[in-house]
């Protein structure tokens, strides 16, 4: 069961909708939404689809505008960015393996939570977002650091675990991001202790993933 909570009615019909064209069927809901969608932590509003997409931008974009009103907010090979009736969606080309099946329900199509988890360690390296590291907080709830390293290995065989490391404890880009609404009270200093202790943890292990 999904926590429909965590978006407002607005995004989850957008959603629907976009995962009823035929062009999607490959793709899957990733990211902050996912993520929220499944423990239902946070408010979530962006709508990130990944996957193998198999037309051209044109053909996406005439697509896209008949379920909506839709503006191009950036283009590029892999990644195509709009504002679909307000609401921003990432439409991206993505060729990593999913690391475990995907989840359906109720018409809806999500990345499983370590798929995740590694995307989210990913995404670190290029600029850290206070909603990515609040999201990696509530993932080591259920998993350790080492098994985040692994995903992240797994998924991305020619990414840095040198470099998510290093970004891992550096939280400076997100000090003055807003938070999050959040479902429950959950302080920015206790987020950062809590990574920075795994992180600890798992350098102390001695596991070796300095790539």
């Amino acid at each position: 069961m999904l926590h429909y909570k965590t978006v407002d009615d607005f995004t989850l019909e957008l959603l629907k909708k976009l995962q009823s064209l035929r062009i999607f069927n490959e793709m899957r809901l990733v990211g902050g939404t996912s993520l929220a969608l499944q423990i239902g932590h946070r408010k979530s509003i962006d709508i990130d689809l990944f996957g193998i997409l198999n037309v051209d931008f044109d053909v996406l974009t005439d697509e896209l505008k008949t379920i909506g009103d839709v503006l191009v907010l950036g283009n590029s090979k892999n990644i195509h960015t709009y504002l679909i009736d307000e609401i921003k969606v990432d439409i991206v080309h993505f060729e990593y393996p999913w690391l475990r099946n995907r989840l359906e329900v109720d018409g809806i199509c999500l990345a499983a939570i370590e798929d995740i988890a590694a995307m989210k360690l990913g995404a670190i390296i290029g600029r850290g977002s206070k909603k990515d590291f609040i999201d990696l907080y509530y993932i080591l709830q259920q998993y350790d650091l080492s098994q985040l390293m692994s995903f992240y290995g797994q998924k991305y065989p020619d990414g840095s675990s040198f470099l998510v490391l290093k970004s891992l404890v550096y939280f400076e880009d997100a000090e003055n991001e807003a938070t999050p609404w959040m479902f429950e009270d959950l302080s920015w200093e206790e987020v950062k202790m809590t990574i920075q202790k795994a992180h600890a943890g798992y350098l102390n292990s001695g596991s070796n993933y300095f790539t």
